[in-house]
């Protein structure tokens, strides 16, 4: 229901603006129907590409704020769910795991689609190693990013998870063959890409192979700035 009160409370507010705005005259009229269409434009394109390039670009705590503006002006559950989805993985990224796990457990129990299930596991799977980096923790890790993997296989951040788990329990080769594969689609956001490398440099130290390992530490850095 609010879903909907939500949607009539956007359309009350497109139509009401050039209404008051007429009051004025034409000129009037005209912003009314400027404003209402910029606020629509704010809602529906601006916002939520503003809050992706936040998350981006590594500004967790401003992309986390306007996912939960996102959320609180959602006109649909699956609308809701992404915004909730998108929080949880900026708490994750900041390391904020406590304000993670409340997000991740108000879907817990939901019957999400394919790709909402996938994002839901990855995030689930990076909480897990940034909160314990025993073995155990790494198999759990593991476990949750192979289920996301074979849910979305064409998304470079879950292959990054996977990569990570696959490091985390020692299978050092596999990790590297994991990460290699991210860029198969293309190239990847700079931050996620210097990711990459960090993690590519940490395999490739824990097979004795400093140069390879120098390089993509190098890469990251340059990345990174």
């Amino acid at each position: 229901m609010r879903f909907v009160a939500r949607a009539l409370g956007c359309v009350v507010v497109a139509l009401a603006l050039p209404f008051l705005g007429a009051g004025f005259g034409r000129f009037g009229l005209l912003v009314g129907v400027g404003v209402a269409a910029a606020l629509l434009m704010w809602v529906w394109l601006w916002l939520p590409r503003t809050a992706h390039s936040s998350f981006q670009a590594g500004k967790y705590a401003k992309a986390a704020r306007r996912y939960r503006m996102l959320g609180a002006l959602a006109t649909s559950r699956a609308r809701e769910r992404a915004a909730l989805l998108s929080r949880s993985g900026c708490y994750v990224a900041e390391g904020n795991l406590a304000a993670a796990d409340r997000m991740l457990a108000l879907l817990e129990n939901h019957d999400l689609a394919a790709a909402e299930r996938a994002v839901w596991l990855n995030n689930r799977a990076c909480r897990t190693l940034l909160a314990d980096t025993d073995p155990h923790a790494g198999r759990a890790a593991l476990a949750l990013a192979d289920e996301a993997s074979a849910l979305r296989p064409d998304v470079p951040a879950v292959q990054h998870t996977r990569g990570m788990a696959l490091l985390a329990v020692g299978r050092v080769d596999d990790a590297i063959a994991v990460l290699d594969g991210m860029r198969a689609g293309g190239e990847l956001p700079p931050r996620l890409e210097a990711e990459r490398c960090r993690y590519l440099a940490r395999a490739w130290t824990q097979k004795g192979e400093a140069a390879y390992a120098e390089d993509y530490r190098l890469r990251a850095e340059a990345l990174a700035r």
